[in-house]
């Protein structure tokens, strides 16, 4: 009896050391799977605080290349990629720690600054000539002449001051945007981007992230966008036009056409890039970062007199209650003589430009810019008449984009615009 005793105490006690050891190995496995989890934890932490310092120096100093930049710290490779998209650079950063890849991308531009104009006219040995409720807010460069009240059709102007801010002295020519972005865009409406490869059909619903090559959608025909639902790295190409009815729902989307007619009342987030036609319809609403340029191709006739009827053709229209948050783009060849009384782009009364208008022609404003305007002339087409020079109605305010990053100027410092999916 005592002996059958002794031996369940002994078999208790080997069951206990069994439990006891299990549970020792437990909490080792444990320990083991946590300090694991830890360390690689910490390592893709570094490697994703690595991939956006990488991205921010590269801001520095950008450089254009389709190539991508690789560098061995370690036991990181780190690679760097940027090149432009629509009106922004797009950088993509990645650091690969023990084959697995942390990637950063987003879209980057001109950061503001001090000194950034609010309103930046050309100096042309003409005077600003400021008319009815129109409002200068902050950095105003300006011809040498300066800036005078004056009226049209018996309308004066209505502020209390000419200018609520500051007056700088402006150079014959506005601020150069970076010539490798120039030739980008032109080569992008020759067709530079359509690779047989990546060409995609038109279909309902498309997304593609900003990691991958882009798709292309291209058509010689004209193409008419309805109820698709279009969204990232996406380019929408049409040899001869391309038409965004109310129903479409585009995002982040690039669009390239001789002629791009956007109807009423459209919503969405994309770039507009054309050569011969750029049309906003009314009610509108671009949300930032958008951009609409247009890089003239039109054949016009360069004199101060030039042709009536030619003078009269809008080619570049953003009409009344219209919002864009981003940029507004008219580019013309440097060497081209500039038709002095043609109007080449013209914002509607109540539109709302939210970012920068650039125009290296002449500019009808009679909205509101919050940012910045660049023009070589104003021009006012009133009552018959054409006043040069004269801003009508117009007002120049301050962003209330806080990191507003847009064109890319030469030269400039770059901020991230919007980080990419």
């Amino acid at each position: 009896m005592l002996y059958k005793i002794k031996a369940q105490a002994l078999q208790f006690a080997l069951l206990i050391s069994v439990i006891i050891a299990i549970l020792l190995s437990a909490f080792l496995l444990l320990t083991h799977v946590q300090s694991f989890f830890r360390i690689k934890s910490q390592e893709l932490i570094g490697a994703t605080e690595l991939a956006n310092h990488q991205l921010f120096e590269s801001l520095k100093n950008t450089i254009i290349s389709e190539d991508t930049v690789s560098t061995a710290i370690d036991s990181k490779t780190l690679k760097l990629a940027a090149n432009y998209h629509g009106t922004w650079i797009k950088t993509i950063s990645e650091v690969i720690v023990n084959n697995r890849k942390i990637s950063k991308a987003a879209f980057s531009g001109t950061a503001l600054d001090p000194k950034t104009p609010n309103l930046y006219l050309a100096n042309k040995n003409s005077p600003l000539v400021v008319v009815g409720n129109t409002r200068l807010e902050g950095n105003s460069y300006l011809p040498k002449q300066g800036i005078k009240a004056g009226n049209i059709s018996g309308n004066y102007y209505q502020g209390s001051s000419l200018y609520y801010g500051r007056t700088i002295e402006s150079k014959e020519t506005i601020p150069e945007l970076d010539a490798a972005w120039f030739s980008y865009i032109e080569l992008l409406t020759k067709g530079q981007s359509i690779e047989e490869d990546r060409i995609v059909p038109l279909e309902k619903e498309i997304e593609n992230s900003f990691y991958n090559p882009p798709k292309i959608i291209y058509n010689t025909d004209p193409i008419i966008l309805g109820d698709e639902k279009i969204s990232g790295n996406v380019i929408i190409q049409s040899a001869s036009k391309i038409s965004v009815t109310v129903a479409s729902q585009l995002t982040d989307v690039l669009l390239i056409a001789p002629t791009i007619i956007v109807q009423n009342n459209v919503k969405g987030r994309f770039q507009l890039i054309a050569t011969k036609k750029i049309e906003i319809g009314k009610g509108c609403h671009l949300s930032y970062p958008s951009s609409v340029t247009l890089l003239d191709k039109n054949i016009t006739v360069n004199t101060n007199q030039g042709n009536a009827s030619n003078n009269k053709i809008l080619n570049f229209t953003i009409d009344e209650n219209t919002i864009i948050e981003g940029s507004v783009v008219y580019l013309k060849k440097k060497q081209e003589v500039q038709n002095r009384i043609k109007t080449h782009l013209k914002v509607a009364t109540n539109a709302q430009i939210i970012g920068e208008i650039y125009c290296q022609g002449s500019i009808e404003f009679l909205g509101t810019v919050k940012g910045s305007l660049y023009t070589r002339q104003f021009i006012a087409n009133q009552s018959g008449s054409v006043y040069l020079n004269h801003l009508y109605n117009g007002k120049v305010l301050l962003n209330p984009i806080p990191g507003y990053a847009g064109l890319p100027f030469k030269n400039s410092k770059k901020d991230v615009a919007k980080w990419l999916y």
